[in-house]
């Protein structure tokens, strides 16, 4: 049985044996593993201390499911989700949410507001063109020593989900542009990903929703109960293949200039850590092209306020030229520099109106 808010807010209250009390008020975000509220907490130290409370389901609504093995997954580990993320929150050397209480039979975790700290959504950075250019700084750093904790403590993480079914999810609209013709192509892509001879536990869900940003630029990171078994040269491009659907929407003051600084930089600050590393810049495209695509064909978690500029229909239409330009058959794209180059492009006629569709009748 899920929860709902009424419940959720009884429940924290009887487990809190009279220490405290708690008020849920607004629903923050809704997805299909957890919910998220802001409340109200009082203590002998607090009155009116305002909190977050992530609560992971016990199942998920049958309208999310994607495939027969996702209705596995989802039935049957998705609470151990919420157990992983605060496991991996313990090891990392960046700034996460500062836990007040986890209940873990219970899957409620009671969390500090960074709100209360200045610190607001990236995404709502973007909409809102309140995003510091200082923020690309932190960004990187962030991806890269996450990246490096991860891959030294991995072993001591079980896996909650599956490889297989991460990626059939996140390239699943790949996957249908790509089947009638470099289907090759696209078998070289899912292997990178699902490699376990060479990858280890790694967060995937590393996107726009899931960071918090400050006016001067510092970040914090949150939400890595997705993280599976897979290729770790994921992780840059998955981010910036999502803030790649920003700038074809014309959010991002010098997005392009914003993207760069990201790359180059974490690539710097990842070597300090691994000098061993070689950057494999074919990867980097197939990821952030899919990436891309994923999110802004199906428009799902994501601010929808991102199509305000230059309509749905229209991102959508714009990442379809994206892929057809970098898998273009005769003359693919193969340099980062090119990627960008087209993202540019692509950017500049939506807002020419160039991806408009007149309304079928």
């Amino acid at each position: 049985m899920n929860f709902n808010k009424v419940e959720l807010e009884k429940r924290i209250n009887e487990l809190a044996i009279e220490i405290w009390t708690i008020k849920l008020t607004d629903m923050l975000a809704w997805w299909v593993v957890s919910d998220v509220y802001s409340a109200e907490l009082e203590t002998i130290e607090w009155e009116n201390k305002q909190i977050v409370v992530k609560y992971t389901k016990e199942n998920i609504s049958l309208w999310t499911i994607f495939s027969e093995k996702d209705r596995d997954y989802s039935f049957a580990d998705i609470q151990a989700t919420h157990e992983l993320d605060m496991d991996i929150q313990k090891i990392l050397n960046v700034k996460t949410p500062k836990i007040i209480k986890h209940f873990s039979e219970d899957n409620i975790t009671l969390m500090e507001n960074f709100a209360n700290e200045d610190y607001k959504l990236l995404q709502g950075c973007i909409i809102d063109w309140e995003l510091p250019f200082e923020a690309s700084k932190n960004l990187w750093e962030s991806l890269a020593t996450v990246r490096y904790d991860l891959e030294v403590n991995w072993s001591n993480f079980k896996q909650v989900e599956d490889s297989g079914h991460q990626f059939d999810e996140r390239f699943f609209e790949l996957q249908a542009l790509l089947y009638n013709w470099r289907m090759d192509k696209f078998n070289k892509i899912k292997e990178d990903f699902v490699a376990k001879n060479r990858n280890w536990v790694m967060w995937t869900d590393w996107d726009q929703k899931n960071f918090a940003v400050k006016p001067n630029g510092e970040v914090m990171v949150f939400d890595f109960g997705r993280s599976v078994i897979c290729d770790p040269d994921f992780l840059l491009p998955n981010l910036l293949g999502h803030l790649g659907l920003f700038t074809i929407a014309w959010y991002i003051e010098n997005p392009i200039e914003f993207l760069k600084s990201i790359q180059e930089s974490f690539m710097r600050k990842y070597k300090f850590f691994n000098s061993d590393h070689i950057f494999n810049e074919q990867k980097f495209i197939n990821y952030f092209t899919a990436s891309l695509i994923h999110r802004g064909m199906a428009m799902r978690w994501i601010d929808t306020r991102i199509a305000n500029n230059i309509w749905e229909d229209s991102m959508k239409w714009a990442c379809m030229a994206f892929w057809d330009e970098v898998f273009d058959k005769e003359n693919p794209v193969e340099s980062i520099e090119e990627l960008f180059s087209i993202l540019e492009t692509i950017r500049s006629l939506a807002e020419q109106g160039k991806y408009k569709r007149p309304k079928v009748r």
